[in-house]
């Protein structure tokens, strides 16, 4: 209550104005002395608390940072931060004596015993596979175990011994070997064992799909477009009388099962069909192997256009010229030497392949070979000719009754064999058109029925004999005779 009485005099009476005067001058001389002590800025305070206000701030400090385990691994960072705790600026100190300052020091993370069974069990780790990598090393550079072993890697011209070349090469071929998996063919037999020789066709031939039988190309108005060769249904159809045609092409089933079935979709001239999984893979190229396609090789043929394909064995293969896409009638003309070698008692076709100079022109050089044979026969059976169309009393005799003429223009073996052929196949297409809907019904049948057999247990289980097959077929074929003859009864009593 004093000191209000003594404010309120003070302000009240005249010498109020004096007051105030020598306050002022007080306050002015303390301010001029306090500027003197205090450097002169070019900014004010509140401009640099602003600027630092406005600098990004991490949520993250040192502190935590520090509990987390993670260290200043920045050297530079982390002496500039020393030299800046030695030598703190003046601003700096003045924050400090605000209560802002903070302290600036790497805090590494204390090592824990987890930690240092952690880092045990990976030196032992490493130590462990360098020695195993050694010893395996070592194991698969050894000697050949037999000539078993060599023979089965094509190693025979790698010999035993311990110099650096040899182990080398020994090593780089089992290694190889360990991955024959992937460059191998699904199956060692790609085929089931062909049929008894009572129902076995001649030769086998296999003919390769693409730029063969089909072209595919692209383009951006019409995108992929598969063409099929000229004659190729005739080709097909034709030589199923005395080959078991096998499709062996170089891409995979998912993108070429469809063609092969939309070239025979009855399934009756396509005896088998395999893809690119059936190749071998070696040197980065694929390789038909027909010593996998349990037949045998001296009566197999295949038709290719690539030669890496039929590296294995050449002396069965006839590599043609790619087909382009372009109208020819390359097919046709292949089938006189396909049907002459079919015909005739052949026991081993490689010697016959090898007889000519340049397969891939051998229609030019068959063509050639038989006009050739034609003029050969035509001078021996001269006197046969010279005997056509002269009167005797057999043709008169034949004449009268009515009969045909045996005095006819004598033809050769050769043509007689191509009529045949003709007949034998107008007479199937005729058969094939007639039956051609129960045909579908047993092939639908059958599949059924081979449905029921699980994929297992044709993998596990032995596959059947030639007998087994003929014994299979008459049971399914006896079958559907009792199926017709009850159908038969049951309309006949209905009637």
């Amino acid at each position: 209550m004093l000191t209000r009485y003594m404010l309120r005099t003070i302000g009240s009476s005249p010498l109020r104005s004096r007051l105030i005067t020598s306050t002022s001058l007080l306050a002015l001389n303390n301010s001029r002395s306090l500027m003197r002590s205090i450097p002169v800025r070019s900014y004010s305070s509140k401009e640099t608390d602003k600027k630092k206000n406005d600098q990004p701030q991490s949520i993250l400090t040192e502190d935590i940072l520090a509990k987390a385990g993670f260290e200043d691994i920045d050297p530079k960072n982390h002496q500039a931060k020393e030299g800046e705790q030695e030598n703190p600026t003046e601003e700096e100190s003045n924050d400090g004596s605000q209560g802002e300052k903070t302290t600036r020091r790497s805090r590494r993370r204390a090592q824990t015993s987890k930690d240092i069974k952690r880092e045990r069990a990976a030196n032992l780790f490493y130590l462990f596979s360098f020695a195993g990598a050694i010893v395996g090393v070592g194991y698969l550079s050894r000697d050949w175990d037999n000539e078993k072993e060599q023979k089965s890697l094509e190693a025979e011209n790698i010999d035993n011994g311990y110099t650096p070349q040899l182990m080398y090469e020994r090593l780089t071929k089992r290694l190889s070997s360990l991955f024959t998996f992937f460059s191998e063919p699904a199956f060692e037999q790609l085929l089931p064992p062909p049929a008894p020789e009572a129902y076995r066709r001649p030769l086998t031939l296999v003919l390769t799909l693409d730029d063969l039988l089909v072209h595919s190309s692209w383009d951006t108005k019409h995108g992929w477009r598969t063409a099929k060769r000229p004659g190729l249904d005739y080709f097909l159809g034709y030589l199923s009388q005395y080959y078991e045609i096998v499709i062996f092409g170089s891409n995979y089933q998912v993108y070429s099962d469809k063609t092969v079935n939309k070239l025979d979709p009855y399934h009756a001239f396509i005896s088998f069909a395999l893809f690119k999984e059936a190749c071998r893979y070696k040197d980065g190229k694929n390789i038909k192997d027909l010593s996998l396609l349990n037949r045998d090789l001296g009566k197999t043929i295949m038709i290719e256009v690539d030669e890496t394909c039929a590296s294995l064995q050449p002396e069965n293969s006839i590599v043609l010229k790619p087909w382009e896409g372009k109208s020819d009638d390359d097919l046709i003309k292949l089938i006189p030497f396909l049907e002459y070698l079919a015909t005739q008692p052949v026991k081993d076709v490689r010697p016959i392949l090898s007889s000519f100079k340049d397969k891939s022109n051998i229609i030019e050089e068959f063509t050639e070979r038989e006009r050739l044979l034609r003029e050969r026969w035509a001078k021996d059976n001269q006197h046969l000719l010279n005997q056509t169309g002269k009167p005797n009393a057999g043709n008169f005799l034949a004449q009268l009754f009515g009969v045909p003429s045996f005095n006819k223009e004598p033809k050769m073996p050769l043509d007689i064999i191509r009529e045949h052929g003709q007949f034998q196949y107008q007479q199937m297409l005729k058969h094939l058109n007639e039956n051609i809907q129960k045909f579908l019904e047993d092939d639908k049948k059958f599949t059924e029925q081979f449905g029921k057999t699980s994929i297992n247990k044709l993998l596990t289980e032995e596959r059947p004999s030639p007998e087994k097959i003929a014994e299979m077929q008459a049971e399914f074929k006896k079958k559907q005779e009792e199926e017709e003859a009850a159908a038969a009864r049951s309309a006949a009593t209905k009637a």
